[in-house]
């Protein structure tokens, strides 16, 4: 099911089998140079400190590495250039704090630029 109430916002939770979903999946992003907006909705997990998410092929779009906002590490932020249409997959990385075990899924981006 995708949110689509606050654009250009993920939000990150973790099923009952412990894998992290991303609501919505497949984000459409609208405007240029846009700021996407990851919020971490999981008791007990944290972002990553450095690149929690990671574009598999950023090329020129995405020019910045993701940044881990604190103090709780439940809110990330990634820049997006959108200037060329185009799907772009990304992982996000999630970590259980009580064992420091790494989750990840792996969502897509969609520029309409």
């Amino acid at each position: 099911m995708q949110d689509t109430s606050k654009p250009n916002h993920v939000t990150v939770t973790v099923g009952a089998d412990g894998k992290p979903i991303c609501n919505p999946h497949n984000l459409p992003v609208s405007g240029t140079n846009v700021e996407l907006k990851f919020k971490l909705d999981a008791e007990g997990y944290v972002f990553l400190a450095q690149d929690t998410i990671v574009v598999a092929d950023p090329g020129s779009q995405f020019p910045h590495p993701s940044k881990t906002l604190p103090p709780n590490d439940t809110k990330a932020t990634l820049f997006d250039r959108n200037t060329e249409t185009g799907n772009f997959s990304y992982t996000v990385y999630v970590k259980e704090v009580a064992t420091g075990k790494i989750l990840q899924v792996d969502p897509s981006i969609n520029n309409e630029a």
